[in-house]
């Protein structure tokens, strides 16, 4: 199973996953992000992410070409991040870009829409 929740902050849209990122859950993910109007950066929230498969890779990479960045707190979430070189947006903003505040934590998050959850 996959949850997904979508969250509008400050200066860009936060896609959260929850769960198994794999098949057609991953290739779900794929079309809302492809057939949606989205702002011009995205934050994939990987933290919750407890197993991705070749299929969920392939949409990350897909994620990665489209200027998608990440955040992974756990260690499995890293670890993909580093296997696939996915960008981790701590890394990039360093608690420095519009949104943040000084102490590099987000800002509350303000739901879009509900979750959507397969």
């Amino acid at each position: 199973m996959l949850r997904m929740e979508f969250y509008r902050l400050a200066d860009c849209l936060k896609l959260r996953l929850e769960g198994r990122f794999v098949l057609d859950f991953a290739e779900h993910a794929r079309m809302l992000i492809d057939d949606s109007m989205l702002p011009s950066k995205i934050i994939v929230d990987l933290s919750e992410v407890n197993y991705v498969d070749a299929v969920g890779e392939e949409v990350l990479l897909w994620f990665r070409e489209i200027g998608v960045t990440f955040t992974a707190e756990s260690a499995y979430s890293h670890d993909v991040c580093e296997r696939l070189r996915l960008p981790l947006e701590n890394e990039l903003s360093a608690g420095s870009q519009p949104g943040w505040n000084v102490t590099g934590k987000e800002p509350p998050n303000v739901p879009l829409q509900r979750g959507t959850q397969l």
